[in-house]
């Protein structure tokens, strides 16, 4: 009998499902299932939406080493689980919640001549990119996480942060479909920055919406015209 674990949220086998699908991407479902060394039958019931019962641990760990596509953290909340009690149990190999990989990714894969001036992380430093020959010429990334933000909020942040000149653009990241909404709604007409919000999905940029300011620029974050292939292993 398999083992069943005790989530710390209901499981949502739908929620968990698009999840799976994700995690496979193009490979096969045989093909998935022999990366992560899980029954096909088994697997499969879960892509299907046909398990009620979550995954263990265990076997989210197996599928978090099988992708990069989606991250560990990902996984564990789909599955029920809080991400935050399991972080330091982190598989080798887990792809992460880290909304900065994506977006240097679709830089990489783009036409533009760019380099890394910041890398974030300190102090709440925005991803600060260098962009040449357009008019564009900086780009910040700033993650948002926070559920219900408000107008008031991200002004408060552009306001604040010296690095955000007039031309350049600020571009608010996040994974979160309801904080995608919320942020592309918004208008702000005074403004002298180009401004976007951007939704990743583990490791892929699903979309990018300017947000109305007094400048625009047809410059996003995928150049789609001009992929070059990458691959980027761990070091």
């Amino acid at each position: 009998m398999r083992r069943k674990e005790l989530t710390d949220f209901p499981f949502d086998k739908e929620v968990f499902k698009e999840v799976i699908i994700k995690a496979r991407g193009d490979r096969s479902q045989a093909e998935f299932c022999q990366d992560t060394g899980l029954s096909y039958a088994y697997l499969n019931k879960y892509a299907n939406g046909k398990l009620s019962d979550a995954p263990t641990i265990g076997t989210i760990k197996k599928i978090a080493v099988a992708t990069k596509t989606v991250s560990y953290e990902e996984l564990l909340t789909a599955a029920g689980y809080d991400a935050e009690k399991y972080k330091d149990d982190r598989p080798v190999g887990a792809a992460r919640k880290d909304f900065f990989h994506p977006v240097f990714l679709g830089m990489a894969n783009s036409s533009y001549d760019w380099k890394i001036e910041s890398k974030g992380y300190k102090d709440n430093e925005p991803f600060e990119i260098i962009i040449e020959r357009n008019e564009v010429n900086k780009w910040f990334f700033v993650p948002v996480t926070k559920a219900n933000i408000t107008k008031d909020e991200i002004q408060s942040i552009i306001m604040n942060q010296p690095k955000f000149t007039p031309g350049s653009k600020v571009s608010f990241v996040t994974d979160d479909a309801g904080i995608f909404e919320t942020l592309k709604a918004i208008e702000l007409p005074l403004i002298s920055l180009y401004i976007s919000v951007v939704r990743v999905l583990g490791q892929e940029i699903i979309d990018e919406v300017s947000i109305k300011t007094s400048i625009s620029t047809e410059m996003t974050i995928v150049n789609e015209d001009k992929v070059r292939p990458l691959e980027i292993g761990e070091g």
